[in-house]
């Protein structure tokens, strides 16, 4: 059975928890409404974070056999063991767009690997099974910090059709092209909104987040490294983020010179129709600084390589050719699939306040599309059963 209570972690921080409850209520009925609103009926609801799939593959993911005891935790407790594992890619984008949009800007990409059948004691299950997702980005940390900017993101996308450039509002309220009457509507949000100094830096932290994902070029969604960006349990005592690298050296693959909207689906397919498997290592940065600061709270920082490198832990194959990537079953299974960090073994337990608010979000997210999946199929019957009693009309 899933937990229902996460045990409590030494390493989280939460200021005012009663606070950070309603912020995280109010973004994920923002999230549905969302959802409403982008995909009004009879659209078909995507999901509300990385709709756009370049493809789904199937993986082994193995256990290093020679891994060091120190490092056997959770999933990783057996050195050798092998699990079928779905891997995901895609782009964090909220709308379904071109992959390069018409300014040349970039985007974020994601990696999500679901672990099959990992066995032991789950946060969440997966529909009844016990899997363990990883889900990351192509960059080693998110662009929004906390539940409480995310929320303020939340309201100016929901007012704005998803463009979120007045959460950077503050950012320009010294620059000699604006107008005294943007300028006055630029401080009363910010009296409005209460924001502090430390609120402006970390809106400032987030701009430039955001503007290196916009210059990260990516030619081909199975050669670029991943990273989870926010801190998870390792067993009881230390805190992990993850990581999953190509195995070969990254030879600075070309976009093609006039891409197509969808050219990372194209190359994806194109690289699976090959024979040679690509491989990734699964690595982890581990620590148990716990009286540092390990910004677990902030979900904009990252650990120092130098100071903290990535351990490989196991190693991904994915095996090739899989010409099957682009049917319309394989579509369908992958849109079917819900990833969830909180899909977890508990030794592997999500922590801090993206993660938080995470949990609630992508399980309102990923009931709601199945529940509007599920109409219009409920409907039908009802049409056929009307039928069947009192015959057509």
């Amino acid at each position: 059975m899933p937990r229902t209570d996460p045990p409590v972690c030494p390493f989280e921080h939460i200021q005012n928890p009663a606070q950070e409850a309603e912020q995280i209520a109010q973004i994920t009925d923002l999230t549905v409404k969302l959802l409403d609103k982008r995909y009004p009926s009879p659209n078909k609801i995507l999901r509300g974070v990385h709709p756009k799939s370049h493809g789904c593959v199937k993986a082994l993911f193995e256990i290093n056999p020679d891994i060091d005891p120190d490092y056997q935790v959770g999933l990783f407790n057996s050195p050798g063991k092998k699990f079928d594992a779905f891997i995901r890619f895609s782009n964090a984008a909220v709308l379904v767009g071109a992959d390069i949009d018409k300014e040349g800007n970039h985007g974020s990409r994601g990696m999500a690997i679901k672990v099959m059948d990992v066995g032991g004691e789950v946060l969440v299950d997966d529909n009844g099974a016990h899997n363990q997702d990883f889900l990351m980005i192509n960059q080693p940390m998110f662009a929004f910090a906390n539940t409480e900017d995310y929320l303020r993101l939340t309201k100016i996308i929901f007012a704005n059709n998803d463009v979120p450039d007045a959460f950077f509002a503050p950012l320009k309220l010294q620059s000699p092209d604006l107008t005294e009457e943007e300028k006055q509507r630029i401080v009363e949000y910010i009296r409005t909104e209460d924001l502090s100094e430390d609120d402006i830096k970390r809106i400032g932290d987030s701009f430039k987040i955001a503007k290196l994902i916009k210059s990260t070029p990516i030619a081909n969604p199975l050669e670029v490294q991943y990273f989870s960006a926010a801190p998870f349990l390792f067993g009881p005592d230390r805190v992990m983020k993850f990581s999953a690298k190509p195995s070969a050296e990254i030879v600075s693959p070309q976009i093609p010179e006039n891409p197509s909207d969808n050219y990372l689906r194209e190359v994806l397919k194109e690289t699976m129709s090959k024979n040679e498997a690509i491989n990734f290592d699964f690595m982890l940065q581990v620590r148990k600084d716990i009286d540092d600061d390990m910004g677990i709270e902030n979900a904009s920082t990252s650990w120092d390589e130098d100071q903290y490198p990535f351990i490989k832990v196991a190693k991904i194959t994915i095996s090739a050719p899989q010409l099957e990537i682009d049917s319309g079953e394989s579509e369908a299974h992958c849109e079917k699939l819900a990833f969830n960090p909180w899909h977890s073994l508990t030794e592997h337990q999500p922590i801090g306040s993206i993660n938080r608010l995470r949990k609630s979000v992508y399980e309102a997210s990923a009931e709601h599309r199945y529940e509007k999946q599920q109409l219009p199929f409920f409907l039908l019957w009802l049409e056929k059963l009307f039928k069947f009693l009192f015959g057509s009309r």
